[in-house]
């Protein structure tokens, strides 16, 4: 069995015919993201070969020493990390205050900076590329300061790029610009705009969303294509938001439904089940948009137990606290030529960020209780 759906739907493009302005049969490829200053939304429709095993999830290596808490191979929890021309894993590790490098196979090389605001020293490093000369470029969250570290490791130089804390940092190009997505310490702001830097200031600011979580801050996942054009989503939403690299609007691509009610802050229970998010996107170089996102098992309410919470509520909370019971990842790939999902699937493993072209992390727990930062290689063969 080739294991594509038989669900008939039209292309996008189809959809859209009446509103675009183009030439062409309805049938035929469109690069829906050509459109400029848009204000238009669309839904992402299934393609009418939809498949439901093309996708391929290939376990690549485990970074961590799950034997001993005090050497410099131990790992703590990060979704902040790159691999190198070599095929080193580097990853940030804000609870030290640096960059811990692996090769490969897994085996530790060496730890990379301290704790401190000096040169080769961080606060919340995030390694976010490595450029044409095989250096690797740490952005600290923290102070918006950007390291280059050369291929041997050593300091090669650094520079302001932004004086504030940021959740996540993008490069845009190889120029020196950075998507940020911001945080405030002030309240009562109704939305936090995303802002393009470089050295000489903020570019451009723009999605001006709504909707900030419980510290006051816009969380997006966020992701860049070749042409570096920008998509933003709120993890909450499967609408896609995408810009120009100038921050104009193109176009909104919105998805499924990720959750029956708006967030709250109500403890979970049967009406108020445990929310399903977006947590990553990427484009490859098929101009294809990887979305990986949680997904509630069928019998997420089996695992469940009432936990009594600090202030003496009881609520609902996975067993043992392990949230794998309850959730799987969802992976979906849709074609941004016609705007349309062309392959969907479930996984066991709950991936939480795009660290190389194809490459999502997830971290795990050994039965000692080890943290591990476990890579997968996320893969596309339509003839499955």
């Amino acid at each position: 069995m080739s294991g594509k759906s038989t669900t008939a739907s039209l292309p996008l493009t189809v959809a859209l015919v009446g509103w675009l302005a183009g030439c062409g049969s309805p049938d035929s490829p469109r690069d829906l993201t050509t459109l400029q200053d848009s204000t238009a939304t669309v839904d992402i429709l299934e393609s009418a070969t939809l498949c439901s095993n093309c996708i391929t999830v290939e376990h690549v290596v485990a970074l961590g020493d799950t034997t001993d808490t005090a050497g410099q191979g131990y790992i703590n929890w990060s979704r902040y990390a790159t691999v190198d021309d070599s095929g080193n894993y580097w990853v940030g590790q804000q609870q030290e205050g640096v960059v811990k490098v692996w090769d490969a196979e897994g085996r530790f090389l060496r730890q990379i900076g301290r704790m401190g605001d000096g040169p080769m020293e961080f606060h919340r490093p995030a390694p976010v590329r490595t450029d044409g000369e095989g250096r690797v470029h740490v952005f600290d969250l923290d102070i918006g300061r950007e390291t280059v570290v050369n291929a041997d490791f050593s300091y090669h130089s650094d520079r302001s790029v932004y004086p504030g804390s940021a959740h996540l940092a993008v490069p845009l190009g190889e120029d020196g610009r950075y998507l940020l997505n911001m945080g405030t310490p002030r309240a009562g702001l109704v939305g936090i705009p995303l802002h393009i830097v470089d050295v000489s200031g903020v570019l451009h600011s723009f999605d001006r969303m709504v909707g900030l979580d419980a510290t006051g801050n816009a969380p997006r996942v966020l992701a860049v294509d070749r042409q570096e054009r920008v998509y933003s989503a709120h993890p909450d939403y499967y609408l896609i938001q995408i810009w120009s690299e100038s921050g104009r609007r193109i176009l909104g691509l919105r998805g499924p439904g990720l959750n029956e009610r708006e967030p709250s802050r109500e403890p979970w229970s049967p009406d108020n089940p445990p929310r399903q998010r977006i947590y990553a996107m990427q484009v490859d170089d098929q101009q294809r948009l990887w979305v990986v996102s949680s997904a509630r098992k069928d019998d997420w309410q089996d695992h469940m137990e009432l936990w009594r919470m600090p202030n003496g509520r009881v609520a609902y909370g996975p067993i043992d606290d392990d949230f794998r019971l309850i959730f799987e990842s969802r992976i979906d790939l849709i074609d941004l030529n016609t705007g349309s999902l062309i392959a969907t699937r479930r996984q066991d493993a709950l991936l939480e960020a795009f660290v190389g072209d194809g490459l999502v992390i997830e971290t795990v727990e050994n039965e000692r209780a080890y943290p591990q930062l476990v890579v997968w290689r996320l893969g596309f063969d339509s003839n499955r």
